[in-house]
């Protein structure tokens, strides 16, 4: 019998792995909220949800309607990458709450062991405004770099290549987000104790740590119980998510050949300004790189399967066991 003619072909991939790491931070949150309650302004949370809900119901409408398997696929990314995004900050703040010393000193040995000095960095970055403002741009842009690799993907029929990247940027973000309670760190602004008039042209960047540094450090000595999602701040040092979301947007952008090398350098620019629009220590880039490269790995072999199928199929056959009679032979 012949699958459903509105069934995607395989080779495009499934989001069944990424939906599933969603459920997965989702089940973090709630474990972290059990140990150590936060409570929420309700306000910040009407206009995703309304958002979310939207999605949603267009997302049933392209795929089982009019059927627009492209269509439907870039509008469940956009779900995904809203989903995410808000559990994904929230469960950041109750693992900081939990985490122990700090390995700001640890992590700047690291540095020197490279043989990487991150204020001759900074100072050398400060002294040319116009390299200054590039790599501002280029760092701020994050999420517009994501929703235009999504686009081009999906404009370009590369589905698979699509779900890789968002499945990808999920794994890593919630790694990221648990791997910093057991690496708690503020990065080089706080740690050297560097003010705004220190680097007059990175300004923007040691006012934005500092802001970063009051929920961090709130959340770990309990002063911060109350989350507000439109004030979320991102607090992960160890590792860069930045930099791991960056290595993902060059292997995102490479599938498109020629036409992908413009989103290849922005994102090489990003990387680049990581340590000093973030503070990052060197060891941070270079462990969201390698995060980045696992999740991408693993995300290749994951969209393969349709693992929400696979598991109803699991249950419906325990369902569908024989009841042993109870009568005699």
């Amino acid at each position: 019998m012949r699958a459903s003619s509105h069934r995607e072909p395989e080779s495009q991939g499934f989001d069944d792995a990424s939906w599933l790491l969603v459920g997965l931070c989702l089940l973090f949150l709630i474990l972290f909220q059990l140990a150590a309650p936060f409570a929420f302004a309700a306000s910040g949370f009407a206009g995703p949800a309304a958002m979310i809900g939207m999605l949603w119901a267009a997302s049933r409408f392209y795929t089982r309607y009019r059927v627009r398997p492209a269509f439907a696929a870039l509008i469940t990314s956009a779900m995904l990458i809203i989903l995410f995004s808000i559990a994904g900050g929230i469960l950041s703040y109750l693992v900081a709450a939990h985490g122990g010393a700090l390995w700001d000193a640890r992590l700047e040995r690291w540095d020197r062991a490279l043989g990487f000095d991150w204020l001759g960095y900074a100072r050398w970055v400060n002294g040319h405004p116009a390299l200054a403002t590039l790599y501002r741009w280029a760092y701020v842009t994050m999420t517009p770099q994501l929703l235009v690799l999504v686009l081009v993907l999906t404009a370009t029929n590369r589905l698979r290549e699509m779900r890789v990247a968002i499945c990808a940027a999920i794994l890593a973000g919630l790694a990221a987000v648990l791997l910093s309670g057991l690496t708690p760190a503020v990065g080089n602004y706080i740690h050297l104790h560097l003010g705004p008039g220190d680097l007059p042209n990175l300004q923007s960047a040691a006012a934005a740590t500092f802001a970063q540094y009051v929920d961090f450090s709130g959340a770990r000595d309990g002063s911060l119980r109350l989350i507000e999602l439109a004030k979320l701040e991102g607090i992960i040092v160890f590792p860069s998510y930045h930099s791991a979301l960056g290595a993902i947007f060059i292997w995102g952008f490479a599938q498109m050949g020629r036409v992908g090398w413009p989103g290849m350098l922005w994102a090489s620019l990003m990387l680049m300004a990581t340590p000093v629009y973030g503070g990052h220590y060197l060891v941070d880039v270079l462990a969201g790189i390698s995060l980045a490269s696992a999740a991408i790995a693993a995300a290749g072999r994951l969209v393969r399967r349709p693992w929400l199928g696979s598991i109803a199929k699991i249950f419906r056959g325990k369902a569908s066991l024989p009841v042993p009679s109870t009568l005699p032979a």
